[in-house]
């Protein structure tokens, strides 16, 4: 609790994070500074904290699923079923204070103020990618320059993140789709569903604070400051997203 209140952090002497919290120190130092890994037995997984792996095994191995009771959506993690509940069923919004983006979780809010105000960067040293959050440079390291690939053993289809291969089986092979009930429209992932609904049939939008630019979604947002603004280069299949307007 006195970490919480009097603001204490304790500073990491390898970068600029600072938790709140000695024991998330350590774990950083462990996980990011000193390569520490806790692999799964079942799989290639490998996790940066015991805890994680934990829940990759209950939810991916073990099955263990938390259901919503209002929709179809099954959680992997309790927390993750709260967030839904809150975002989805009870509107929960965290809007931001200096434009018209309203992020459906606080810590998605924190990124989009860093990102989009602050200019926040993560750059790769190994190429001109600048990644807006931690856990995208991580992955644009794994699947770009480490070759990370998740196969599909009902095709040739590879992923570079996991994630993305269960939703490729699902849609693909398994034909799941989630149809909107005010048109035609039928997508292969719940979340895409949302932000359809979101852009198409709410009108929702993300201004572009340097342009008179709207985006549908916070990803083409994202990419149109990256590759109009800053002058980072994306890669060939992402520029059909980017409005090219200078």
């Amino acid at each position: 609790m006195k970490s919480i209140h009097d603001d204490v952090k304790f500073t990491c002497n390898q970068c600029d994070y600072k938790p709140t919290q000695k024991g998330a120190l350590l774990t950083h130092l462990k996980s990011m500074h000193e390569g520490a890994k806790f692999p799964c037995g079942q799989c290639d997984y490998k996790a940066t904290m015991k805890g994680s792996l934990l829940r990759h095994l209950k939810s991916i191995h073990e099955g263990v699923k938390h259901p919503c009771n209002q929709c179809d959506y099954k959680a992997t993690q309790k927390g993750d079923l709260l967030r839904h509940l809150k975002s989805i069923h009870e509107g929960v919004k965290y809007p931001c204070n200096q434009c018209d983006y309203k992020a459906t979780q606080k810590e998605n809010l924190l990124t989009h103020i860093k990102s989009i105000h602050e200019g926040v960067k993560y750059p790769c040293d190994q190429c001109d990618y600048k990644a807006t959050h931690k856990g995208y440079l991580l992955r644009h390291l794994k699947s770009i320059h480490e070759g990370v690939k998740y196969p599909c053993n009902w095709c040739d289809y590879k992923a570079t993140q996991k994630s993305n291969l269960l939703t490729h089986i699902k849609s693909i092979h398994k034909g799941v789709k989630y149809p909107c009930d005010q048109c035609d429209y039928k997508a292969t992932q719940k979340r895409a569903l949302l932000k359809h609904i979101e852009s198409v049939h709410e009108g929702v939008k993300f201004p572009c604070g340097q342009r008179d630019y709207n985006a549908r979604r916070k990803g083409h947002l994202l990419q149109h400051v990256e590759f109009i603004h800053e002058g980072v280069k994306l890669p060939h299949k992402q520029m059909g997203k980017v409005k090219i307007k200078k």
